[in-house]
């Protein structure tokens, strides 16, 4: 981080690894609050992750509740609806996290209008990539970028890519993305750890490819890597 000039950080809890226990974020976030927090990942099925998430807001400086489908793999059950609830009440950023299912879409849309104060954010945009639905992907993101409480995380720049770095053929895509939300709606994402999640792509050569490969103005890159973070994160 501190080569590359990154001067604050949001922790995310992986499910892949950690299923539901979120301690090590907690307890990182809670270590490192001076300049980092942290995005718990909770079960909408499990009633006592409520008082998990009013927990880790309240004593471990957490700031977003990663948004998963409940056990029927819907977004706008009441069991879900129950927990971003308690997001939006406590003030705190979700990050909505479906992969690519597309057929979430409208769930989604309907969920930000009903809690039009609550943040979203679009986790990895539908895991964007070149490969596979990608046209379907776009006009996707580009619908939920009428919802003003909606954003869009940028991570797929690499793990979404078939080439090796600068990733060619995610350059237009991401632009697009870019110019749905704004960049005032579009954050940064940094894949870490890269060995795992970026394809051999470094934590440097993901910030770069934001601030050399994209062409994108200082204003730009201004609020993509650092203001729409503060926004939702740091506020």
């Amino acid at each position: 981080m501190e080569d590359a000039g990154v001067s604050r950080a949001v922790f995310i809890h992986t499910g892949t690894f950690y299923g539901w226990d979120n301690r090590y974020v907690m307890d990182s976030t809670k270590q490192y609050s001076e300049w980092a927090t942290g995005v718990v990942t909770l079960s909408p099925d499990n009633p006592q992750h409520h008082e998990v998430l009013q927990d880790a807001v309240q004593n471990y400086s957490i700031r977003g509740l990663r948004g998963t489908s409940d056990q029927n793999g819907q977004i706008s059950s009441i069991a879900v609806r129950k927990l971003w609830i308690l997001a939006r009440d406590l003030g705190i950023t979700v990050n909505c996290m479906v992969t690519d299912d597309l057929g979430r879409l409208y769930e989604i849309e309907l969920m930000s209008r009903q809690f039009d104060e609550l943040n979203i954010v679009i986790d990895h945009c539908f895991m964007l990539n070149t490969v596979r639905k990608t046209e379907e992907t776009l006009i996707a993101l580009e619908r939920l970028a009428h919802q003003p409480n909606i954003h869009a995380k940028l991570t797929s720049g690499t793990h979404g890519s078939a080439r090796v770095y600068p990733h060619e053929d995610m350059h237009v895509p991401l632009k697009r993305v870019i110019d749905a939300f704004g960049p005032e709606r579009c954050v940064w994402g940094s894949n870490f750890p890269n060995a795992l999640w970026s394809k051999g792509t470094t934590y440097v050569q993901n910030l770069s490819l934001f601030t050399d490969e994209l062409g994108l103005s200082q204003w730009e890159q201004e609020q993509i890597l650092g203001g729409t973070a503060e926004r939702l994160w740091f506020p």
